[in-house]
């Protein structure tokens, strides 16, 4: 269990431990949280769980559902909704129910079509607005309707959904927690608790509050099938189901990267990212923004060798500027001259040091094409590793 002690606040080089507010009182109890959500929505650490759930927009308080009122609803441009449940630990009955009433409200939700959830949501919320785009466009002007509404519905459909438990000191038992998540594989969604530590200000009236991201659900194993040209179900060699991603955020990275290489192309991709694991320890991580990348990075998290964009473009991101600061910048250049010739680009280096890249005709390259080159890549990639490994010699 993570144990976490009070903030201090250092002023002329003396300290003060800050005091802790109670939420068990009049004024700091559930309602008080569930205002404080409401009204602060970058107070949740949302992208830190889940990067495709970013900037999310708070629609509605106490939202009915036939399972009872979900707390706090979210969404953001993309249609990707978060539901939060706010809880007081004060008896061990709130413990236990807390993570079963969650997954009640997303199978409820679930089960609605986007006009359900837009009049419940519209219904929840009170306001005067007709619609539940107008609430969105009012902040992302450049947003489509249609696309809008599709992807607000393929999220409904499929459960996907990102699930917030907030409480002032969540000691949840995670046996139970594992026991929920497996009862309720058909819905799509990651499950984060959050606590909210508030303490006072001794100097004023204000308050700081800290939130912690106390548990994530881990992934779940599942068997990949797919249909052979046969027409039978295939089970998925197993390297490549390890690059199956799991996580909301990385399936549906992977579901726009592939409207834009295709299926087959895709596929490579995982057995290529798959062998660099194997080989030479290169972890598949996804990246954060308003769009979303796949980073293929070294062991130790140090080195970035390739963002693959959603487009499939791949970008550089800092490669040169590490290899600086573990003691040799020319390493890094030379990783991006030499993957240039292989695919024969352009080592470009007319942006700032951390865009620094290869392009051909002033444009990024695809994935596609590194692919064709894979083997080369795989020898320079290995070639770049060794030379800073010696750095150390």
């Amino acid at each position: 269990m993570k144990q976490h002690s009070s903030p201090i606040i250092i002023k002329r080089e003396k300290a003060q431990v800050l005091e802790k507010v109670s939420l068990n009182s009049t004024s700091y109890n559930e309602s008080w949280i569930q205002d404080l959500c409401f009204t602060n929505p970058t107070l949740l650490p949302a992208e830190e769980l889940e990067p495709t759930f970013g900037g999310m927009l708070p629609i509605c308080r106490e939202l009915s559902t036939p399972s009872g009122y979900a707390d706090l609803i979210y969404i953001n441009e993309y249609g990707f909704i978060t539901i939060g449940e706010c809880k007081l630990w004060r008896n061990s009955e709130a413990r236990r129910k807390v993570v079963g009433q969650i997954l009640d409200y997303a199978k409820d939700l679930a089960k609605w079509d986007y006009s359900k959830f837009e009049e419940e949501c519209l219904k929840a919320a009170k306001c005067s607005e007709k619609s539940l785009f107008g609430i969105i466009q009012k902040f992302y002007p450049d947003v489509e309707e249609a696309a809008f509404i599709d992807n607000v519905q393929r999220n409904l459909s499929k459960g996907r959904f990102l699930l917030l438990i907030i409480g002032d000191g969540i000691r949840e038992n995670m046996e139970d927690m594992v026991n929920y998540i497996h009862r309720n594989g058909n819905l799509n969604f990651t499950l984060g608790l959050i606590e909210l530590p508030v303490f006072k200000n001794p100097e004023g009236e204000e308050l700081i509050v800290t939130p912690r991201i106390l548990a994530k659900t881990k992934e779940i194993e599942r068997v990949i099938y797919r249909i052979a040209d046969d027409g039978v179900p295939e089970k998925v060699n197993s390297d490549i189901q390890e690059l199956v991603s799991q996580t909301i955020s990385d399936v549906v990275f992977f579901e726009r990267l592939q409207k834009n290489v295709g299926v087959d192309k895709l596929e490579e991709l995982k057995r290529f990212i798959a062998s660099l694991s194997s080989q030479l320890n290169i972890i598949a991580k996804l990246g954060r923004g308003k769009r979303l990348s796949l980073n293929l990075k070294s062991g130790d998290d140090e080195l970035n060798f390739a963002s693959i964009q959603e487009s499939g473009e791949v970008w550089f991101y800092g490669i040169v500027n590490k290899t600086e600061v573990l003691g040799n910048k020319q390493i890094g250049i030379n990783y991006l001259k030499e993957l240039a010739d292989a695919v024969k680009g352009r080592f470009f280096d007319s942006t700032k040091e951390w865009n620094w890249s290869v392009k051909r005709n002033n444009a990024y390259i695809n994935v596609v094409e590194y692919l064709a080159i894979q083997e080369k890549w795989t020898e320079i990639i290995a070639k770049t590793l060794n030379e800073v490994s010696r750095l150390d010699e």
